[in-house]
């Protein structure tokens, strides 16, 4: 059996509303976790070592990908972007465009949200939280309506917090821990009844933050790489802010965590495939598949939807916990997603099993479309091709 970074290193071998929401998030980078300023200096146990491939590269793409990558690439004028499509652990198609190459760092803006949820179900399964517990058995001196909020409530932007319009947590120093990030969010009233609206990008992830390391007694960077980064090989992942690169030595105190992570495409691939597999990878279970399946559990069907994303205004989606649901068939999420408003679009589709990731810095509102069309050419051609193989091996 490969070793846990086998992935990654296979990967580095192949081959907000509007803008004025994107123009207020850089005139706040100054408060969302610089290296230099408000910053500690922490020195986790080291990843595992890269390793060498261990696997071959994905087959020459075909006449229809190399199309569709063609056409979205003349469309949107974004010449430097990564593509990954995978069944399974077999990687299809990984393809670097322009400069971006298997090293390439960048923020990943709301892509991060479902790496928190993760993060959060591994606790669960360790029996240290509870998602229907309220938000105060974790965290100190909340205001009462507030520490009445069920964790659930909180990862789905359910809770009634002011959503991202309010930008909460991007004014707050790095210098200060996540609990205290929490009380001063707490501060601003509700917007809405707990549990009948659903608000975007509000500050709620830094409450679960502070519940994991209040119950782990870790930072929120040392209970991911334990959890998450370290069993996938995620040797290049770290939580900063969106802005702001984070480095290992430097981390923040007061990390974004619903859009603070900087990450690769081969990092965030094999995240996608533990979460594909029902929470295993390379035969280790990461999560349980009970796990998977709850944060699969849609939140926001039959209520008040005010404040959404960029990208998803006007379409058809719901809400899980901490990612999208485009596709609800007969109650079960059956396609999933997070998409950053940076331009970097994850999903996984149950349905045809595959999974996959547009690795982009762009603006996602200008490039949202071209992107979906873009996977859902990749999802056709490889869906279409396992099929005229004689299905899954």
């Amino acid at each position: 059996m490969a070793g846990c970074s086998s992935f990654t290193a296979r990967l580095r071998s192949g081959a907000a509303h509007l803008l004025a929401a994107s123009l207020l998030l850089s005139a706040c980078q100054a408060g969302t976790g610089g290296a230099a300023v408000g910053s500690r200096s922490l020195s986790p146990a080291p990843l595992p070592p890269r390793t060498a491939a261990a696997s071959s590269a994905p087959q020459a793409a075909s006449p229809n990908v190399e199309d569709a990558i063609a056409r979205f690439r003349e469309k949107t004028g974004v010449k430097d972007f990564s593509v990954l499509v995978m069944r399974g652990e077999d990687v299809l198609l990984l393809r670097h465009e322009g400069r971006f190459d298997p090293s390439t760092q960048i923020a990943i803006a709301s892509s991060s949200k479902w790496m928190v949820g993760a993060t959060i179900m591994a606790l669960v399964d360790e029996g240290l939280l509870d998602l229907d517990a309220p938000i105060g058995r974790y965290v100190a001196d909340l205001p009462p309506d507030y520490a009445r909020l069920p964790l659930a409530q909180l990862l789905s932007y359910t809770a009634g917090l002011p959503s991202l319009a309010k930008f909460v947590e991007f004014k707050q120093p790095p210098t200060i821990p996540l609990a205290e990030s929490a009380r001063l969010a707490a501060r601003e009233p509700l917007i809405s009844k707990p549990g009948t609206q659903f608000d975007y990008g509000g500050a709620n992830l830094q409450f679960l933050g502070a519940a994991a390391e209040k119950v782990t007694g870790q930072s929120w960077q040392q209970v991911f790489d334990d959890r998450i980064a370290r069993p996938l090989g995620m040797t290049n992942t770290l939580w900063g802010g969106t802005f702001a690169r984070p480095t290992r030595t430097t981390l923040p105190n007061n990390p974004m965590l619903q859009g603070g992570a900087w990450t690769t495409v081969g990092d965030y691939g094999a995240f996608l495939t533990m979460i594909a597999a029902d929470g295993t990878y390379h035969g280790r279970r990461i999560l349980s598949a009970k796990a998977v399946e709850r944060m699969r559990g849609v939140m926001t069907v039959g209520l008040r939807k005010g404040f959404t994303a960029p990208g998803a205004q006007g379409r058809e989606v719901e809400y899980a916990l901490a990612h999208w649901c485009e596709r609800l068939v007969e109650g079960r999420c059956l396609f999933e997603s997070s998409p950053g408003v940076f331009g970097t679009y994850p999903w996984v589709d149950r349905a045809s099993g595959l999974h996959g990731v547009i690795f982009v810095k762009d603006r996602l509102q200008r490039i949202a479309e071209d992107e979906r069309a873009l996977r859902n050419a990749l999802i056709t051609e490889y869906a279409s091709s396992q099929q005229s193989e004689g299905g899954p091996k």
